[in-house]
């Protein structure tokens, strides 16, 4: 058994040990209003995220067409009209009919030109336009889905040659090199009608 002092020296340590533990545990417990992380003040707004940037496509360039070296008189000579009705003449202030092919070539910026009938004043509609690669390619594949291919305007191994009928008029289109030939008339019932003035018009083109 302890004696009285040795108990109460015992008491004595129990009670320091006991103080210091509590002071150790209140010295690590955090300070109020201390965190580890900052804590936003009321009013505060996180700053925004930058806005994602878009790039916006390149638009195509509109197809144009390059100069036409001959002028309507060398496109058509007055001898080839003359053979092929000698009552036709060029038209000197010829606009090309709404919508027609004929007035797509000129807003391309291609030659444009007509010829007209002085009996019967029915019109022949001609026009040449000399492409890029990629719009030439689009307007064969719109003539293949929606005309009729035919082999009479040239050698059909260079010639791309294509006929159809919208009402009473017909319509002749010829692909070579980098031009495009189109011709419209209601004279123009099948492609052999065409023929004489597409051949043509792709000879004085060098084609």
């Amino acid at each position: 058994m302890l004696s009285a002092p040795r108990f109460v020296t015992v008491l004595v340590l129990a009670s320091v040990v006991g103080i210091g533990v509590s002071a150790c545990d209140t010295n690590e417990t955090a300070k109020p209003g201390a965190s580890a992380t900052a804590t936003q003040k009321p009013g505060e707004t996180s700053a925004p995220s930058a806005e994602p940037t878009t790039t916006e496509p390149t638009p195509e360039p509109e197809p144009t067409s390059a100069p036409i070296a001959v002028d309507c008189n060398g496109l058509l000579s007055p001898d080839v009209m003359y053979a092929y009705n000698p009552n036709f003449s060029l038209e000197t202030n010829f606009t090309p009919a709404a919508d027609s092919e004929i007035e797509a070539i000129a807003e391309l910026g291609g030659l444009a030109c007509g010829w007209v009938n002085q009996t019967s004043g029915q019109v022949i509609q001609l026009g040449v336009a000399s492409l890029d690669e990629k719009p030439l390619t689009d307007l064969k594949n719109d003539f293949i889905m929606n005309s009729q291919p035919v082999p009479t305007f040239g050698d059909p191994r260079v010639v791309e040659g294509y006929f159809t009928m919208a009402g009473s008029t017909g319509q002749a289109e010829a692909f070579s090199g980098p031009f495009w030939v189109s011709a419209n008339s209601e004279l123009l019932s099948e492609p052999g009608d065409a023929e004489p003035i597409m051949t043509a018009a792709l000879a004085a083109l060098g084609q």
